[in-house]
């Protein structure tokens, strides 16, 4: 019998959205250029790398390349026994779980408010993943919006995210919201794009000078390596609360 694994996303729905936009460009290339222009045949050109795209999502290695974004992240965010740590848009339980898994004890908790065309993900998914990792007595996962966390001030040592916040409109009142339940000294830490396409999140420097002006000091922002389903450059945006 086959040992269950966690489910933390699964590359389905990645691949066949790269498969019908290359197959939507060449088809409308050709019927264009037949039917209409010539130049129509152009938008073919992009349709390769849609196809390409496609493969690298089909061909394995999502989970591996999870678990370790997840250990590098605890790594270099750290972790103690007996922390009190918010996973915000925790999804299928990805971080909250990790942090766990590292601790004897503490209060872990994720949130999400797991919209039904999010990509097959649950609190149900998240409760199960807890279950497979041998965690599920350490952490509670409850539906919240970011904008409006529903503990009080100064409550969690850490708060954190991972493809979280870029796409939140408003994410400014969603790390508001962040920065207020953390206790002064807590660790704000979040694994980001560079750019988001909802709310106008940007890795730049007037993002320094705003988590500043929110409440956090020492704010640094690092460059992190993922490899699925090609190798790019995401962001560790890291401060601390004053």
């Amino acid at each position: 019998m086959r040992e269950e694994k966690p489910n933390y996303g699964s590359p389905t729905a990645h691949m066949i959205a790269n498969l019908t936009l290359g197959i939507f460009l060449l088809v409308t290339a050709f019927l264009g250029a037949f039917f209409l222009n010539f130049f129509f045949a152009l938008l073919a050109l992009p349709s390769p790398y849609f196809f390409w795209m496609a493969k690298g999502w089909a061909r394995g290695g999502l989970l591996e390349d999870k678990l370790r974004i997840r250990e590098d992240f605890i790594r270099l965010v750290g972790v103690k026994d007996g922390e009190k740590i918010l996973d915000v848009g925790t999804g299928s339980g990805f971080l909250a779980i990790g942090f766990a898994k590292k601790m004897r004890g503490g209060e872990i908790v994720g949130i999400d408010v797991w919209m039904p065309m999010g990509g097959g993900l649950s609190m149900q998914k998240a409760l199960r993943n807890a279950e497979i990792e041998g965690v599920s007595s350490r952490v509670i996962f409850k539906r919240a919006d970011a904008r409006e966390i529903p503990y009080p001030d100064e409550y969690f040592d850490k708060v954190v995210a991972s493809f979280a916040i870029h796409i939140i409109r408003g994410w400014e009142k969603a790390v508001s919201e962040m920065i207020r339940v953390l206790k002064p000294g807590g660790v704000f830490a979040v694994l980001e794009p560079k750019k988001g396409w909802a709310g106008g999140w940007r890795v730049d420097q007037n993002l320094k000078v705003k988590l500043e002006e929110l409440g956090l000091r020492r704010v640094e922002v690092r460059p992190f390596t993922i490899h699925y389903p090609k190798e790019r450059t995401v962001f560790l945006v890291t401060g601390v609360k004053r």
